[in-house]
């Protein structure tokens, strides 16, 4: 099974944004696009581990799941099917996930 990751469509203009004003460094999107290259050639489940301290989300999250790229970094996905969809991209030290 070969595995895509999309991106919702403000992501990429977060991305620039934080880049920007430098909430996001080049390490960060170092990280980040070697967590979508696992995922591409191995599947969600490679990067369920501890490293990249993945996990469930709950309350108005439900069905999604959080994945640490940094420190501060963190990113929240959902798997449909066989697509990988990156919903929104964080970079904050509180874990303020609202939507």
């Amino acid at each position: 099974m070969k595995w895509k990751v999309d991106y919702d469509s403000f992501v990429k203009i977060e991305l620039d944004l934080q880049m920007r004003n430098g909430t996001l460094t080049k390490s960060d999107l170092e990280a980040l696009l070697k967590w979508v290259k696992q995922i591409e050639l191995f599947g969600p489940e490679s990067v369920q581990t501890d490293f990249w301290n993945d996990h469930p989300l709950d309350s108005e999250w439900r069905g999604y799941r959080s994945a640490s790229f940094s420190l501060r970094g963190r990113l929240l996905y959902r798997v449909e099917n066989t697509r990988l969809v990156v919903m929104v991209v964080r970079v904050t030290a509180r874990h303020n996930y609202r939507k």
